[in-house]
């Protein structure tokens, strides 16, 4: 997928906010919002750590033709595979990956890399999530 600034995604924006005010209360965003403009099954990916003791979620939107949005955590501790830890169950344009106090907790006492990927599985147009944490 083609990544955009977030800003560029301002549609998104109010959508996204209003989601996660709902999924994700009580935690923060975690970085910048991920966006971009994206062709079918076309992924980004934002790195980041998963801290000990930190409590994750994340939360997306497909605007202009997005009909399935699917985001996952991921750990990636090299040399071991790739491993999906929390991935959202939902269809449709919006994705949420641990909301409603359902949020992916390190089991582990130390930070370990991840990143969450947002794929565009049906349908093409501008997609944006957020990563949350508390």
């Amino acid at each position: 997928a083609q990544p955009i600034p977030p800003i560029a995604a301002v549609a998104a924006q109010p959508i996204l906010q209003n989601l996660a005010a709902e999924k994700t209360k009580g935690m923060n965003a975690e970085g910048q919002p991920l966006a971009g403009n994206f062709q079918q099954g076309q992924i980004l990916e934002q790195p980041f750590t998963i801290q000990p003791g930190k409590c994750y979620a994340a939360v997306g939107v497909g605007l202009m033709g997005v009909t399935e949005l699917d985001i996952q955590l991921v750990m990636h501790q090299p040399p071991a595979p790739e491993t999906p830890v929390a991935q959202d169950q939902e269809n449709g344009p919006q994705a949420t990956v641990g909301g409603n106090q359902n949020c992916y907790r390190n089991p582990t006492p130390m930070g370990v890399p991840a990143k969450m990927v947002m794929r565009v599985s049906g349908g093409q147009g501008i997609a944006m999530a957020q990563l949350f944490s508390k």
